[in-house]
């Protein structure tokens, strides 16, 4: 976790009265959230309350109704996913999003699709090995064949290949095993020490706060609760609703 100081500028990302949801669909309504360059933010809450589709309103997954969406100083309401991964942003989701039948290094070179260059694609690659030894040791391993702590990890890797300013993680994790859940949040806070932005999602609301320099409390579409991690860890009400306290 970025333990410096923040400094008093614009915020990195920010929701400004967003609603939002699909189609006729609304699901989340006049959420406020910001962001600073180099934290991390955890979004906590029940299942349904609107989580995942408050990050596809950040990245173009969803259709935002009504306000805004400020990222790096710039507004990107009505962006599409490429034009957010081309603007240094990429999103992990909840579900397996691996190509089972592709090996470990052709995921991770269509990592770096938007490139138009493989060659650059191939080298990123290999500096990721580097940070992800496991995933160099199976790079010729059909991915379908993963467990699910290696698809985790592969995911990952995978949306580094853009060096983006910017990663969302959803659920990083749903499904892992306890050994697994401790070395992704490594990964996690390793990358946000390297200077990536982190905004994720996660049900384990106590370990994803406990990361967190930030936190927001998301309930019935609405965000209820806002401050740091430390400080919704320790919020007697945040914990009786939302922690299992």
């Amino acid at each position: 976790m970025n333990m410096s100081p923040t400094p008093a500028t614009d915020p990195f990302l920010s929701l400004s009265d967003v609603t939002a949801g699909y189609g006729n669909t609304t699901v989340i309504h006049d959420v406020d959230i910001e962001v600073r360059e180099g934290e991390i933010a955890c979004l906590i809450g029940p299942n349904g309350s609107g989580k995942s589709t408050l990050m596809k309103s950040i990245y173009g997954f969803a259709d935002v109704f009504e306000g805004t969406v400020t990222f790096d100083g710039t507004d990107v309401t009505q962006r599409s996913p490429q034009e957010s991964l081309a603007s240094g942003m990429s999103y992990v989701l909840q579900d397996s999003s691996v190509f089972p039948d592709m090996s470990v290094h052709e995921n991770m070179l269509m990592g770096g699709y938007i490139f138009d260059d493989d060659e650059r694609a191939a080298a990123r690659a290999e500096e990721l090995y580097d940070e992800f030894p496991v995933l160099g040791d199976i790079r010729n391993q059909r991915a379908g064949t993963l467990s699910g702590g290696q698809r985790r990890l592969l995911e990952l890797a995978r949306a580094l290949v853009v060096e983006p300013d910017l990663m969302m993680l959803d659920e990083p994790s749903i499904g892992l095993e306890p050994r697994f859940i401790d070395d992704v949040f490594e990964r996690i806070e390793q990358l946000n020490e390297l200077g990536t932005t982190i905004l994720l999602v996660e049900q384990n609301a106590e370990k994803g706060l406990s990361v967190a320099d930030r936190g927001f409390v998301l309930a019935s579409g609405e965000i209820k609760f806002t401050g740091t991690g430390t400080e919704l860890l320790n919020d007697e009400q945040v914990g009786r609703l939302y922690l299992g306290g």
